[in-house]
């Protein structure tokens, strides 16, 4: 960048208050004070550990249906990270969905179907396209997705945050309206559970 070497007083230089061609900010998306604060409540009282980026992504993804590029700014501000390294993250986890300024933000709702080559045998394809003809895109989308390891049970979808085995399209459509789109995690026993049954 090249200074504007003009003796204006104390204007002189890159930084101007008003007139020519000096920068009145700093390169790079600049922080929202509306994205900041709306980060600050979301994570309230939490660590500002670098480790926690993809926990503090996840609640970001949950509570807005997507991360903004706004909110990926401010998180980077409230995490004292570079905007590179946040977004590097974000952008490679398929979960995460990235809107940028004019970009529409993406359904509610995501189904993603497994495209592994087992999910590919027992039609998975074909799973996908009847979806994408019995749903309404406007509310849900349907993608693509990576193994999501149940070969077994094949094929098998994601809705929401829901893994689906033996997937139809009347089962996605029952989940849908029953609102079943957040996983459920199965009661587990503890250790003293374990070794009472002679484990």
């Amino acid at each position: 960048m090249a200074l504007d070497t003009k003796d204006n007083g104390p204007d002189k230089g890159v930084w101007k208050s008003g007139k020519g061609k000096g920068r009145r900010h700093t390169k790079g998306r600049q922080l929202e004070d509306n994205a900041w604060d709306e980060i600050r409540t979301l994570l309230d009282s939490e660590p500002r550990d670098r480790d926690l980026l993809i926990e503090y992504l996840h609640l970001i993804q949950d509570k807005f249906g997507h991360l903004s590029a706004a909110h990926l700014r401010a998180l980077a501000e409230e995490m004292r990270m570079s905007m590179a390294e946040v977004y590097e993250v974000a952008t490679f986890y398929a979960h995460f969905d990235v809107v940028k300024e004019g970009e529409t933000p993406p359904p509610a709702l995501t189904i993603r179907v497994c495209d592994s080559l087992s999910c590919e045998m027992a039609g998975a394809q074909a799973l996908k396209t009847a979806l994408e003809d019995g749903l309404d895109p406007a509310e849900v989308r349907v993608l693509r997705a990576p193994c999501m390891g149940g070969c077994d049970t094949a094929p098998v979808l994601e809705l929401g945050h829901a893994h689906f085995d033996n997937a139809t399209p009347e089962k996605v459509q029952a989940a849908i309206a029953a609102g079943d789109s957040h996983e459920q995690i199965p009661e587990y026993g503890n250790y003293d559970a374990y070794l009472s049954k002679g484990g």
